[in-house]
């Protein structure tokens, strides 16, 4: 049992290895990175090496901590994430407080790994803080976040960043292959589609829906050059109760992955597509495009996007959306 199962992320398990080997353990760390990259992961195997019994740097995977772990019931390691709304709340940061005011019942650190740690509320941040500028001596606290970025500058400040990166196509191929996964073309096309996260490419193999609904949509961005304004409409309710009822769809990714394919298609940059098993499509519709009015199109998607993101009504935003994407082809 050791950190080189977490494939692609050798520089961050050699940090944190050299801080095990050397024995200068920070009391906070803030692990960042893309959901399903592996922060969490990572996290998990920095305490079974810091709790192990039998090893120094690494875990042995069979002594009592690591196996405690493994089950999830080690007294010395708690883990806070988001039970009830959309953050975590200041209760579940005094609690970690009051946890951390007793020294560790087994061994010689206590744990907290806070996921989503970029979704506290401020309240709770801000007690956080008080926590981090005076942790205990056995106290360690990993932050699990996209970005740090996203966190108060004094808290990140506080912290020991491990950058966890996107994984290559190959590496998650090779994850998936690992994970026993037999599909060879939806391995392919799952990892490419990905974005560089491993956890998202398992989501996507295992979502029996989500390449009959690929489908749906670039049949609709194929065909929408021609079609009319109430096929649209027809479209977007379509797509906007296929949301709600599925709310990680990556659609936003999608479209941009399908224009941008367009792009290396005109470029013959065609061992870079994203979407492969469309190359038959895009040697159809590439000429109905400039690669300007393309570049255009991605501009207007991730503007659309950060509309939605800011609360713009869904519908309204996404009818204009296809509208005017359907206006930029070549007369």
């Amino acid at each position: 049992m050791s950190f080189t199962k977490l494939t692609g992320q050798e520089t961050a398990v050699r940090l944190l290895k050299d801080d095990l080997d050397s024995g200068r353990i920070h009391h906070a760390y803030l692990f960042t990175g893309i959901k399903g990259v592996g922060k969490r992961t990572l996290a998990l195997d920095f305490a079974r090496a810091l709790f192990c019994q039998r090893q120094d740097g690494e875990a042995c995977g069979t002594c009592l901590s690591c196996r405690k772990i493994e089950h999830s019931n080690h007294p010395d390691l708690s883990i806070i994430n988001i039970t009830e709304g959309d953050s975590i709340k200041i209760e579940q940061i005094r609690e970690l407080q009051r946890g951390l005011a007793f020294r560790p019942y087994e061994g010689k650190w206590k744990l907290y790994i806070i996921e989503d740690a970029d979704r506290m509320t401020p309240e709770a941040a801000n007690s956080l803080l008080k926590t981090l500028e005076e942790p205990p001596h056995y106290g360690v606290i990993i932050l699990l976040a996209r970005e740090a970025e996203t966190l108060l500058p004094t808290i990140v400040s506080r912290c020991h960043l491990i950058q966890l990166n996107p994984l290559s196509v190959e590496n998650i191929e090779k994850i998936l292959l690992e994970a026993g996964y037999e599909d060879s073309e939806k391995i392919k096309l799952a990892a490419a589609l990905a974005g560089g996260s491993p956890g998202e490419a398992k989501r996507l193999i295992e979502d029996e829906d989500f390449f009959t609904e690929r489908e749906k949509l670039y049949e609709f961005l194929y065909n929408l050059p021609e079609l009319t304004e109430v096929d649209v409409f027809q479209f977007v309710d379509e797509l906007l109760t296929l949301l709600r009822n599925k709310e990680a769809f990556p659609f936003f990714n999608l479209i941009l992955n399908w224009y941008r394919d367009i792009i290396l298609y005109r470029m013959d940059s065609h061992a870079d597509l994203v979407n492969s098993d469309y190359i038959a499509l895009y040697s159809k519709i590439s000429e109905k495009y400039s690669v300007e009015e393309l570049i255009s199109i991605i501009e207007l998607v991730n503007n659309i996007k950060r509309y939605i993101d800011s609360n713009v009504k869904e519908d309204l935003a996404l009818q204009v959306m296809f509208l005017k994407i359907r206006t930029k082809r070549v007369k």
